[in-house]
C-alpha cells in the first residue's frame, strides 16, 4: 500500500446539489487540515452552504465501505492510522473486515484481539495448531491418524474464519 491516497473521496456541496447543481471536488486522504480547508472553500462549503456528502469513493483497502454521510475527519484520521500498518496489518485488517466487522473504525479498535494466519487455508491453521502443540502433546506413532479436515471444520465452531487473505480468529 502507498503512503498517499490510501481513501479518495468525491465530496459534493449538499446545497448546490439540492439545487441541481453538482459541485464537488476529489481529496485524497490522508490530507491535512489546510488541504481539506482549501476542498471545503473550492466546492463553496461556507455560510451559505454548510453541509457536503460524499457521492464517490475509492480505496486501496478490501471491504472499506464509505457512506455518503461519513465525516472527513473521521475518514482522513483513518488514513492516517492506516498509513503506519504493513502489508501483513494491512491483509488482517481486510480479513477482519471480511469476517466479521464492517465498521472500519470498531475493526481497527479491535484490531489486536484478533488471531490472523496470513496465507492459510482452514486445514492448514489445523495442521499448525497441531504442530505447535495447542492441543497437548501427540505421540508421533499417532500424528498420521489425525484427520486435519475434521480439525478444521471444528475450528469454524471456535470463532476461526476463512477468508480469502487468510484465516482469522475471532472471540
Amino acid at each position: 500500500m502507498t503512503n498517499t491516497g490510501i481513501i479518495k473521496v468525491f465530496v459534493t456541496n449538499l446545497g448546490k446539489y439540492n439545487e441541481g447543481e453538482l459541485i464537488g471536488d476529489w481529496v485524497s486522504l490522508p490530507a491535512s487540515e489546510e488541504e481539506l480547508a482549501a476542498v471545503l472553500d473550492r466546492i463553496g462549503i461556507g455560510p451559505q452552504y454548510e453541509e457536503y456528502f460524499i457521492t464517490d469513493s475509492e480505496s486501496e483497502l478490501d471491504g472499506l465501505e464509505i457512506g455518503e454521510y461519513d465525516s472527513l475527519d473521521t475518514l482522513n484520521e483513518i488514513a492516517e492510522k492506516l498509513q503506519e500498518f504493513d502489508e501483513t496489518d494491512i491483509e488482517k485488517l481486510e480479513a477482519i473486515l471480511e469476517a466479521c466487522e464492517r465498521d472500519i473504525v470498531e475493526a481497527m479498535e479491535n484490531f489486536d484481539e484478533y488471531t490472523y494466519f496470513s496465507g492459510c487455508s482452514m486445514k492448514e491453521v489445523a495442521e499448525e495448531l497441531v504442530d505447535s502443540g495447542a492441543f497437548g502433546y501427540i505421540p508421533e506413532s499417532i500424528i498420521c491418524y489425525i484427520d486435519y479436515e475434521a480439525i478444521a471444520r471444528d475450528l469454524k465452531c471456535d470463532g476461526y474464519v476463512e477468508t480469502e487473505n487468510g484465516v482469522i480468529r475471532t472471540y
